[in-house]
């Protein structure tokens, strides 16, 4: 149950992060990282466990991956823009540093 748990928070972070990312530039975009990072260290310390850091972090990756592919009606929530590259890359970033941090 704590996996899934993981996985819906996970996904839960990664889509507050694509919503926010462009918005008051620089601010939404520090936010998104900040609260990705914050959000999924907590689910290891709450739990006790690195792995519930890495489900929630698979979660965060595939809803982040998912919005910058065009869409049916071809929408692109993530954009090839200079937020959108730094929320891709400065987002694993983070959210390797929250994995591989100590419980």
């Amino acid at each position: 149950m704590k996996i899934l748990v993981s996985l819906f928070l996970g996904v839960a972070f990664g889509a507050c992060s694509v919503l926010l990312h462009n918005a008051y530039t620089p601010w939404g975009l520090l936010l998104s990282l900040i609260g990705s990072g914050l959000g999924i260290w907590l689910i290891g310390r709450g739990w006790g466990m690195r792995r519930y850091k890495a489900v929630a972090s698979l979660g965060w990756f595939l809803t982040v991956m998912r919005a910058g592919v065009l869409g049916v009606g071809n929408e692109l929530l993530v954009q090839g823009n200079g937020n959108g590259n730094v929320l891709l890359l400065a987002g694993i970033v983070t959210l390797v540093l929250a994995i591989s941090r100590k419980v």
